[in-house]
């Protein structure tokens, strides 16, 4: 219990600093708001990413124990991949599958380009790749701690949730509507990745006999 006090305590100061920077953003001249377009501009926007509910996203990430985020990472990189643009016209280097296997360090830069691109549309951007990045990640290493089954419960949580956060961001950008219910292509990444899961558990539980 005083693990998961602390837990959110952090969560707390994570949030407090957003709120204190980020939050805060403003312009206080049309010269001022060209100025911060172009910065922009010049670290890269897309003008494609992949959109799914995100609530969809939550409980299918659920439902694979965690796994459908390495789906959702992929298609985010190949969409974002395919329309990245730069001023100085150079674009990103490595495909999605190479951007996938290093998820968690990629996570935090497609955090930055979907803030960008939020804040460019003048939708409201997600909090700073720093506080959804160390949530996702402190929430993976979380599960595995030798911690109460409420610690890890709550990790897991919040490394469903940071995606789902971010998807939520996503989907004030398009003008058409998301179908609650998940694509075939996503039912079966979240089965594949439920077995895949479930056979890695089954070989780790016989090594251990």
């Amino acid at each position: 219990m005083e693990r998961l006090i602390e837990m959110l305590v952090v969560l707390a100061l994570l949030y407090a600093g957003y709120a204190l920077s980020i939050k805060r953003w403003n312009y206080a001249s049309q010269a001022e708001l060209e100025r911060r377009r172009t910065a922009l501009k010049q670290a890269g926007l897309s003008n494609t990413f992949y959109f799914i509910r995100a609530r969809t996203l939550f409980f299918l990430n659920i439902l694979s124990g965690g796994t459908f985020v390495f789906y959702w990472i992929y298609h985010q990189w190949k969409a974002v991949l395919h329309g990245f643009k730069r001023l100085d016209g150079t674009s990103l280097r490595y495909g999605p599958l190479v951007r996938t296997i290093g998820g968690f360090f990629t996570f935090f830069t497609l955090i930055n380009i979907i803030n960008r691109t939020c804040e460019y549309m003048h939708k409201k951007p997600a909090w700073p790749a720093i506080w959804w990045g160390s949530w996702w990640l402190g929430g993976f290493v979380a599960i595995f701690l030798p911690i109460s089954l409420t610690g890890r419960i709550f990790g897991f949580t919040m490394f469903c949730l940071a995606p789902a956060a971010l998807q939520h961001r996503l989907n004030a950008l398009p003008k058409t509507r998301l179908s609650l219910w998940p694509k075939p292509k996503e039912i079966i990444a979240t089965a594949f990745g439920l077995v895949l899961l479930s056979g890695l558990f089954t070989i780790a539980h016989l090594i251990q006999k």
